[in-house]
């Protein structure tokens, strides 16, 4: 497959790549390496990163399948999932570029228990996004400003959330619970792309509303929105969704498992890589600097909340946020900025172009 990248690009996916194999992932020499990829999949990005991959002395291996019309567990009546799992848990290093993702699926779940590979989703990543994510990021800067985010965010036990779109949802954290931040790669186990941290907070204590008015995926023919997606939330659990055509296709997708638990808030996560921006790509969408995203459906062990596996799961976007600390009034976010005292002058480098 020969696709031509514009002027330079080449070049720069090539350290971005290169970034991601070395810095990110730690791969070592001699380290067997699975890069799983769907049709829908970015070549150019696969073949990229499989040459980092040998570049460094490991052994890449591209495991290539047809596009299933799902995520999660849903993808499983049509890929090769006994071939999936016995290579995936076996592999060093698992890096998915999978559109339609594996995340949560039993080949994901076989991996995780056997405790062997370094995971990390990068499910839908093109050339453009991974030399604006990860190729011009300062990683280090980053790494540090989460981990402010995080502490400050583990610190504040009940929280407020608002938007200009009519978001105004309370929640309350566990202090016991951890304040994930994602990318910095520490030993086996499963990662995201750095600029996001997240968390479950309390999932009974989740009540108001929550305004999707960014992107929202899947299912499928959703992606950027043209309206805003209301959904009425009490004690953790979508009651009621609002909106024009795009919240019928989310309401009768939620409710076409007939399984409660997608109807279920598993996380919140705010975004902060100063090289995302609003594509329809939920990998991006979920990292642009200074949105939250909630999440719905199945929650992972690694947030040690109270709700586990369900049939899929589902991210949505909420633009120009304020995120207040009901405890003492601090402001995290405001309109769509880190404005807390302790972020300002990391967000204040990060965000130099």
């Amino acid at each position: 497959m020969v696709i031509n990248l514009p002027a330079g690009l080449d070049f720069e996916l090539a350290i971005a790549a290169r970034k991601l194999v070395e810095d990110v992932m730690k791969v070592k020499p001699g380290e067997e390496v699975v890069i799983t990829a769907d049709t829908a999949s970015d070549w150019r990005v696969v073949e990229a990163t499989a040459k980092a991959a040998e570049a460094a002395g490991a052994k890449a291996l591209v495991a290539w399948h047809a596009t299933a019309p799902g995520v999660g567990k849903a993808i499983e009546p049509y890929v090769p999932v006994k071939a999936l799992t016995e290579l995936l848990k076996v592999s060093d290093v698992w890096i998915e570029f999978n559109k339609a993702w594996l995340l949560y699926s039993t080949p994901y779940e076989e991996a995780m228990k056997a405790g062997k590979t370094r995971y990390i989703c990068l499910v839908g990543m093109d050339a453009d996004m991974m030399v604006r994510n990860i190729g011009r990021v300062d990683v280090p800067t980053l790494y540090e400003f989460q981990k402010r985010l995080a502490k400050i965010t583990k610190s504040c036990r009940r929280m407020r959330a608002t938007s200009p779109a009519g978001m105004d949802v309370t929640f309350e954290n566990d202090p016991s619970r951890p304040v994930l931040t994602e990318g910095e790669v520490s030993g086996p186990g499963e990662y995201m792309l750095f600029g996001q941290v997240d968390w479950a907070p309390i999932e009974d204590s989740i009540n108001g509303v929550i305004v999707f008015d960014g992107s929202v995926w899947p299912p499928a023919e959703l992606g950027l929105l043209r309206e805003p997606i209301k959904l009425h939330v009490k004690e953790g659990k979508v009651v009621k969704v609002e909106g024009g055509t795009e919240a019928r296709i989310f309401e009768a997708w939620l409710k076409s498992f007939n399984d409660e638990r997608m109807l279920r808030v598993a996380h919140l996560s705010y975004g902060c890589n100063p090289g995302a921006k609003l594509t329809g790509n939920i990998l991006e969408d979920e990292r642009v600097w200074g949105a939250i995203e909630w999440g719905l459906g199945a929650q992972s062990s690694t947030f040690q909340g109270s709700l586990g596996p369900a049939p899929s799961h589902t991210d949505g976007i909420c633009l120009n946020p304020t995120l207040e600390c009901l405890d003492d009034g601090t402001k995290i976010i405001e309109d769509g900025e880190y404005v807390h005292p302790e972020l300002r002058d990391l967000a204040q480098k990060l965000r130099i172009k």
